[in-house]
């Protein structure tokens, strides 16, 4: 029987760890979860992509007018991302966030093209093959990389890293895993106020949502540090108010035009970018691709605000999709 969805949707992951249902949904661990952003009454279709897809003999069913592909994490997810690709190869719907782009968001890849931007700070990237940390510090010195320098594990994401190092020593002493890791150099974004706000940008189609502004007293920003660090400080809480004063961020011009410049080189339909700010008002890259979380809000009263940024959200994900517009949502505060 022909399906009546015009929207397939595509998940998966190479790693089977990554894949857990809840609440009858499956959800991918470093996948995003603007599919949310979708309203709940527009049928949709869900295909699971796996590492041996074609052992079944799948076929793309016609009908179909959107193929939304939320395998995001380029990294650990290149068999399912090339199965992808031969899966629509010469289907005429449109394909968003096509597998080929997202296999160039890496880290390292998108460091390369966003290099040269004015008024964007790029730090380097540097792949390490090696999981040793003396061969990890050679290379690092070998590549000229300025230190402190952030290790991480590829294909990881949520501010978990292997640690920063302040100099080649130190690095040599890390407690490296086997695998592959990037090295990253560090730029201070701490504010004149001592504190670190992190900022976060949704590219939806040519359109961005602001999300929001974090602020910590460390520079490794985390969602926790909501609570921790911004709920009991009422002017931080109102600073963030103000940024989502638009949806597209409360950010002075030059900024604004460094984001549009960022999403001109970015070949993805859909992706995020987190960032910090320079005391000298540069944009500082923390990272851009499509492995970002929209959801949750803050369940605090206090940041109810957060809210506003939902249907500015939904109305370009609706459009990007080539889906009627939600209905206006109850008014947020």
């Amino acid at each position: 029987m022909p399906q009546t969805a015009k929207l397939l949707v595509i998940v998966g992951s190479d790693r089977d760890d990554r894949m857990q249902v809840a609440d009858g949904q499956l959800n991918i661990n470093a996948s995003t979860d603007l599919h949310l952003l979708i309203d709940s009454r527009v049928p949709v279709d869900r295909t699971l992509m796996t590492r041996n897809f074609f052992r079944q003999q799948r076929a793309l069913e016609p009908g179909y007018e959107c193929i939304l592909n939320l395998i995001t994490e380029a990294e650990e997810n290149s068999r399912v991302l090339e199965n992808l690709r031969k899966f629509v190869r010469g289907y005429p719907a449109k394909i968003v966030n096509r597998p080929d782009a997202v296999m160039q968001s890496t880290r390292d890849l998108v460091a390369r093209r966003l290099a040269g931007i004015p008024g964007l700070a790029v730090p380097r990237v540097l792949r390490l093959r090696s999981g040793k940390a003396a061969a990890a510090a050679q290379l690092v010195e070998r590549a000229g990389l300025r230190f402190p320098v952030i290790v991480r594990r590829v294909g990881t994401h949520t501010g978990r890293i292997v640690g920063r190092f302040d100099d080649p020593d130190a690095l040599r002493g890390a407690a490296m895993q086997a695998g592959e890791h990037l090295a990253t150099e560090f730029v201070d974004f701490r504010s004149p106020d001592g504190l670190c706000r992190k900022y976060r940008m949704f590219f939806l189609g040519q359109r961005r949502v602001f999300r929001h502004m974090l602020v910590s007293d460390g520079w490794n920003v985390h969602a926790s540090d909501r609570q921790r660090v911004m709920a009991e400080r009422p002017e931080l809480v109102a600073a963030e108010e103000r940024m989502l004063a638009t949806p597209e961020g409360a950010f002075p011009e030059d900024v604004q035009n460094v984001l549009s410049a960022v999403r001109e080189r970015i070949p993805l339909d859909f992706f995020g970018i987190d960032f910090g700010i320079a005391p000298d008002g540069r944009v500082v890259l923390f990272e851009a691709n499509a492995t970002m979380n929209f959801f949750p809000l803050s369940p605090d009263a206090r940041f109810a605000y957060l809210a506003r940024c939902v249907e500015p959200a939904r109305n370009a994900f609706a459009d990007l999709l080539g889906l009627p517009q939600p209905a206006p949502a109850q008014s947020a505060p």
